[in-house]
């Protein structure tokens, strides 16, 4: 069985790669000579709404809120009113859309950096 802390090691690498990706792919978009495509512009409050988002994620699963870590039912249906809620209430822009998902990123690689890396997981093993 994988320890909590692996797990949560591998989720920081995994959101590094994505961040890198994001950003990576936003200068190749930038820098293409088709001057007729400009990337999607950032919104600082999706990015804001989305790190909070990963944050909250994150600590619900490390502190076992509402058991969504040991009851596996439960953390699915958590995840699927999430994505209820992502889709009814925030705006649907593309603008928002791309930062909320960077912000999500953002927010679950820092969350991860300071609660993996650098400091133990809180929560009962």
């Amino acid at each position: 069985m994988v320890s909590r802390r692996t797990k949560a090691v591998a989720e920081f690498g995994l959101a590094l790669l994505t961040a890198l990706w994001m950003v990576s792919m936003r200068r190749l978009l930038r820098s293409s000579d088709d001057e007729s495509y400009e990337p999607t512009p950032l919104s600082p409050g999706g990015i804001a709404v989305g790190g909070a988002w990963g944050i909250g994620q994150v600590w619900a699963y490390d502190r076992d809120s509402w058991k969504v870590r040991t009851r596996r039912r439960r953390g699915l249906v958590v995840s699927l009113l999430g994505i209820a809620v992502e889709r009814r209430l925030l705006p649907r822009t593309e603008s928002f859309r791309y930062s909320l998902g960077l912000g999500r990123v953002l927010g679950v690689l820092g969350y991860r950096a300071w609660y993996g890396l650098l400091r133990p997981l809180p929560g009962d093993e």
